[in-house]
């Protein structure tokens, strides 16, 4: 009836390393005839030493079916729609330019490098190497997120209806700090944007050092925007802030210790002309 190439289009089939999608269902339909013809089978025994136990935990494997083919078909429903919006999103991102992204936070791409021409007798003889390229694209990578993400609340509900706490818990768990990185990275990666920009509009400006206070900015900017990040991610909110705060009092004392070291003779100059002034019962000139 055609189950086998329905299977296909989402990735069941004996060619991606699994089963066919007739198989399953059709163990499926041999385990819900088998498991009341074993309880019959004990029953018509009549040893209750064994047939007991044995139809107890039978009857307790058919009462979970119910929600065991729930659980599956919550499960198969989120991979079905995951896929989906998956690869709808990776479209939509890959349409607006969402690729370019690493040049948008100033991250360059590997460039082409020259090496020496293999087999060739002259030592000067090169050829252009070029940067091998990543498996998947940036919208691509943004399209598993989405995917995995509802398949993760897809087994939070399979587990909730399985009734099986702890399990809920520790799903609920990784969702929650998967949920903390991702807000983490989006912060960073923002503040690594306005960075560059910040970098960008400074060092354009023609002023004197303008590329010095470009890189001062962005450095301030990052540094300020990944303490953001970590907090967001939930790492030790007391440890980010005793390093940005020993971060910044570094760079204050840097910044005295250069200011200080840097204009000593300027200052004893002008410590002389006031000694001088005062000694000649001259206000001294400030």
């Amino acid at each position: 009836v055609g189950a086998d190439s329905l299977g296909a289009r989402f990735g069941i089939s004996r060619s991606s390393g699994g089963q066919s999608l007739s198989w399953i269902i059709g163990t499926i339909v041999y385990v819900l005839i088998l498991i009341p013809t074993a309880i019959a089978a004990l029953n018509a025994l009549d040893i209750q030493a064994i047939s007991l136990p044995a139809i107890a935990m039978l009857n307790t494997i058919l009462g979970a079916l119910p929600n065991i083919f729930t659980a599956a078909i919550i499960l198969a429903l989120a991979y079905i729609l995951g896929r989906w919006i998956g690869d709808l999103v990776t479209n939509i991102l890959t349409g607006i330019g969402f690729n370019n992204v690493f040049s948008w936070l100033g991250v360059q791409p590997k460039q082409p490098l020259m090496i020496r021409a293999p087999g060739s007798i002259d030592p000067d003889a090169t050829v252009l190497q070029e940067p091998d390229l990543p498996a998947r694209t940036p919208s691509q990578f943004v399209g598993i997120v989405v995917q995995v993400g509802i398949l993760l609340f897809a087994v939070v509900a399979a587990t909730d209806v399985l009734r099986i706490p702890a399990l809920t818990a520790i799903v609920s768990g990784i969702v929650l700090v998967a949920g903390r990185v991702l807000a983490g990275l989006v912060v960073f990666a923002i503040g690594l944007y306005l960075a560059n920009l910040a970098f960008s509009l400074i060092a354009s400006s023609g002023t004197r050092q303008a590329r010095l206070l470009g890189q001062t900015a962005r450095i301030a900017i990052i540094a300020f925007v990944a303490a953001l990040a970590l907090q967001q991610m939930g790492i030790g909110s007391d440890i980010v802030n005793l390093a940005f705060g020993l971060l910044l009092g570094a760079i204050a004392v840097g910044i005295a210790l250069a200011f200080g070291l840097g204009g000593r003779e300027i200052a004893a100059d002008e410590l002389r002309g006031w000694l001088a002034a005062f000694k000649q019962d001259k206000t001294p000139r400030l």
